[in-house]
């Protein structure tokens, strides 16, 4: 695939040696999620609704959980919607530079996953976060989902402190970078989710294994490290510069011009997933079947995230090309890179089976 000849830019190579995989019922779970998005207020008229659709966010879905049942995956479509949707009323729509406004929403949003409404919401956010409400109840354990519900609360307070950092131009460090983004990319719930939607669920004792913790950790930062890559090339077109973005931290931190910058942010990406592959190993040794199918669940969402950002119109650059290759070997590290496993807030992942430091 050749370069896109008016990006300043290479597009991204970001290795993965995963296996793709998707779930056999997507169709049905596009019909659904378009349906449940439009029934819950979601989107309205005929814009909202073709952006909706161009979204694809029910692939995302069935890449994500490719062997949940029906249900399960129709639930997780849910939530990644609820997830587009509050992050474009920060990044776009009306809660755009209010991080104050949004810090006092966020709580109704955290709330109405709980079963404690009195009647049916008249925000369509809201019904719609108490619909998902009802459905955790019906098919997941109470602890399981009190654990969704409170990383749900984590993941807001992040958004705010991001919203409260690009409104007010405070560029973080890159491990205080680090420390927000882990939460940022909405993977904490949606793994919480993941552990479920096969028809079995792993002990909260196996879900806070370290190893396993620290997977989990890793799945999210490369899905948001990912995107922070994908994204680089068209924020910078667009003529934005995002204080949390991967790249832009680096190019503050290191000193390096944007294509180094973003050069170096590939090499810490496929070092951490190097650092996931070997421990996922040494952890699936001892894990039984639910833990092992959440273990393979983490697995997808990583890839599944890459197909989904190389193929999403959304995603696309404008003459129509991918935003990512995805080549099966690594590619030489970038030596002028931080080394992942230094930084401060995920040093402890050095000291598991399995590490090992760039």
């Amino acid at each position: 695939m050749k370069e896109q000849a008016h990006s300043p830019f290479p597009i991204p190579s970001l290795w993965c040696p995963i296996p793709g995989q998707i779930h056999p019922q997507r169709a049905s779970i596009t019909e659904f999620q378009l349906e449940w998005s439009i029934r819950h207020g979601l989107a309205a008229g005929s814009n909202e609704i073709a952006r909706l659709v161009s979204a694809d966010i029910a692939g995302l879905a069935a890449r994500f959980v490719p062997r949940a049942t029906l249900t399960g995956a129709q639930t997780m479509a849910a939530l990644l919607t609820l997830t587009f949707v509050i992050d474009d009323l920060n990044d776009d729509g009306r809660l755009r530079g209010l991080p104050d406004d949004f810090a006092r929403y966020a709580p109704v949003l955290s709330d109405a996953l709980g079963p404690g409404l009195p009647a049916e919401p008249a925000d369509p956010l809201v019904r719609a976060l108490h619909d998902i409400g009802r459905r955790l109840r019906r098919t997941v354990s109470p602890a399981l989902a009190a654990r969704l519900v409170r990383h749900f609360r984590v993941t807001l307070a992040a958004e705010v402190r991001e919203s409260t950092n690009n409104t007010r131009h405070l560029a973080p460090d890159l491990d205080m970078y680090v420390q927000n983004r882990l939460a940022t990319t909405w993977v904490l719930p949606l793994t919480d989710l993941a552990a479920a939607v096969d028809g079995v669920e792993p002990t909260l004792a196996d879900l806070d294994r370290p190893g396993v913790r620290a997977l989990t950790e890793m799945t999210s930062l490369i899905l948001g490290w990912d995107n922070d890559i994908c994204g680089y090339a068209k924020d910078r077109r667009d003529g934005g510069e995002d204080v949390n973005n991967l790249p832009d931290v680096l190019a503050r931190t290191t000193g390096a011009g944007p294509v180094r910058a973003l050069a170096q942010a590939a090499s810490m990406r496929d070092e951490v997933l190097a650092n996931w592959l070997r421990l996922r190993s040494e952890v699936d040794e001892t894990s039984g079947p639910a833990l092992s199918g959440y273990l393979a669940n983490l697995a997808s969402m990583i890839r599944g995230h890459l197909d989904w950002a190389a193929t999403c119109p959304r995603h696309t650059v404008p003459q129509g090309g991918s935003v990512v290759r995805i080549p099966p070997s690594r590619h030489a590290y970038d030596a002028s890179a931080p080394d992942p496993l230094r930084i401060p807030s995920i040093a402890w992942w050095s000291d598991l089976p399995g590490a090992v430091a760039g």
